[in-house]
């Protein structure tokens, strides 16, 4: 336990000069870290709203559901997939006496000045989800604004060790909850039939616009998203770390890249020019299918992933509603920008685009 110490001391000291969060607590996924920062909120407010974007990852808006929050979307910006501030503003005039929070996710590693703003907000909770990206001395101050800050290093993220999952804070009592939060957990892996019901359901409700369910909501959260941390991965954590600023300079090299190369096809390139460590070169492009297979058709993998989940846990049945999730969610294509990826096969990639 001694060793763990140590090392847990080392990634806070680093994460504290990257984020001016002095503390650090672990959890076996982002999401379990997610599920204890809804406990808190309501052991410590009466509030009951969550702003959330209405284009994310389907599992914070699952847990806070199954906490029992009432959730309320704002559609994103069309250019970046951000929340749009002046929409959560507004919303915020309408009903500041329930809100306990806004749910502020970096999608794809954008940055938005505006989002600054909502630093000026008195008594709403700001939670900044960086899972999908990730902090580097590249990065200022200014761009860390959230009370808590949820770090990733399951699936796909920044650093995949498909396990771990960071929230950074400046709040003492935050610590200690999440301390004894994550002591509770009793499990280490995610359940198999727990995720079989997971995917059952995103099938059944994001896919074919089926009426979504509490009791099925209910049926897999807990076995999927509270798993305990494991103290074991804090050496490849550490090690991930001290990676950072070099992480950072080899994506925004591919990045580049990816816009460099493809010059032939009418797109909307999903992308701030000032952005965190960047997820993947995400766009937007007209008769997506065609270029999906396209690309799978040679061996080579391509995400479609970016749901419309205000749709999904609202009754607005409004066109103008999410107007922009839904752009998103019929025309985003994402490129990897992982390990397995170098010149070589992005310069393959953009050649069979290119070719069309």
């Amino acid at each position: 336990m001694h060793k763990y110490k140590i090392l847990k001391n080392k990634i806070e000291k680093k994460l504290n000069l990257l984020s001016y969060r002095r503390k650090s607590n672990y959890f076996g996924r982002a999401n379990s870290a997610i599920w204890c920062i809804g406990e808190f909120l309501k052991k410590n407010s009466n509030k009951q709203t969550i702003i959330l974007p209405s284009t994310m990852c389907a599992s914070p808006a699952i847990i806070f559901k199954v906490l029992g929050f009432k959730l309320e979307f704002v559609d994103v910006n069309k250019s970046n997939g951000l929340l749009n501030v002046e929409k959560v503003i507004k919303k915020i005039n309408k009903k500041n006496n329930d809100i306990v929070c806004i749910f502020y996710v970096n999608l794809f590693g954008n940055k938005d000045l505006e989002a600054r703003k909502l630093r000026n907000i008195n008594n709403i909770f700001i939670i900044q989800d960086l899972a999908q990206t990730f902090m580097s001395k590249e990065n200022v101050k200014s761009d860390i604004f959230g009370d808590l800050v949820i770090l990733s290093f399951g699936y796909s993220k920044i650093f995949d060790l498909d396990h771990g999952g960071i929230v950074l804070s400046n709040n003492d009592k935050f610590y200690n909850f999440g301390l004894k939060f994550d002591e509770k957990i009793k499990n280490t892996t995610v359940s198999t039939i727990g995720k079989k019901k997971y995917l059952k359901w995103y099938d059944d409700v994001i896919i074919n616009n089926k009426k979504n369910n509490l009791k099925n909501l209910k049926s897999f959260a807990s076995k999927i998203y509270l798993i305990k941390f494991d103290n074991k991965k804090l050496t490849q954590i550490n090690k991930s770390i001290n990676l950072l600023s070099k992480e950072f300079k080899r994506r925004i090299l591919l990045l580049k890249l990816y816009k460099k190369r493809i010059k032939k096809l009418k797109l909307n390139i999903m992308h701030s020019k000032n952005t965190f460590i960047p997820w993947r070169f995400t766009f937007l492009i007209n008769n997506k299918d065609y270029y999906l297979n396209l690309i799978r058709k040679k061996g080579n993998d391509v995400s479609s992933y970016y749901p419309n989940i205000g749709r999904a846990f609202s009754n607005k049945k409004n066109k103008n509603s999410y107007a922009n999730s839904d752009l998103i969610q019929e025309k985003v294509i994402n490129f990897w920008l992982t390990k397995e990826y170098n010149r070589n096969k992005i310069n393959n990639i953009c050649n069979l685009l290119n070719e069309k």
